[in-house]
């Protein structure tokens, strides 16, 4: 039975810890370098933005948000195709909307891209989504919910349509192998 013994000596030691001193200036020079490059726009959100509603529910200068249509009928698609739709709004309130998060229901829908900046009162917007109907068939009913600073916070906007077709099973990797004895 041999034993393995291994003698580390101060210029080992020295080498390590430089290495490792390097490493972590390099991460934090990566971060610092990250955050640089994250450039200032125009987007700045007051105090004056967010909108507290009233004991009723109601508040006379609260951005509010008016979608052309809350309800997206795709008719009937074949399972694994994409559909991408582009639900329009208008800030109809008193002050600027802001679009905080827009979070699908599932996987299978993605929220593709929606306004980041204040949208002015009067100024129209859009938010895409896209529904991959993979792995879905039959009646389909999506939603994606959008949070906002106008009253109500939460709008959920809808996906609705058939999937038809059957999910083709994908090939093993590994194929079974089977020995045979051939007296």
């Amino acid at each position: 039975m041999k034993i393995f013994s291994m003698k580390a000596n101060s210029t080992d030691l020295t080498v390590a810890m430089t290495t490792i001193d390097r490493v972590r200036i390099i991460i934090v020079l990566g971060f610092c370098l990250a955050l640089a490059a994250c450039k200032s726009d125009d987007r700045q959100i007051t105090s004056d933005m967010i909108h507290f509603p009233s004991a009723d529910g109601s508040n006379e200068n609260a951005p509010m948000i008016a979608f052309d249509s809350a309800i997206c009928r795709f008719g009937t698609l074949a399972i694994g195709e994409k559909y991408t739709h582009t639900f329009h709004f208008t800030n109809t309130g008193k002050s600027p909307l802001l679009i905080t998060q827009v979070n699908p229901s599932c996987g299978c829908t993605t929220p593709k891209d929606w306004p980041q900046q204040p949208i002015a009162p009067g100024e129209e917007g859009h938010i895409t989504v896209e529904f991959n109907s993979n792995g879905n068939s039959g009646q389909v009913d999506k939603s994606v919910s959008v949070l906002t600073n106008s009253v109500p916070s939460v709008w959920v906007l809808r996906l609705q349509g058939t999937v038809i077709g059957t999910d083709v099973a994908t090939e093993a990797k590994h194929p079974v192998q089977m020995e045979m004895e051939i007296p």
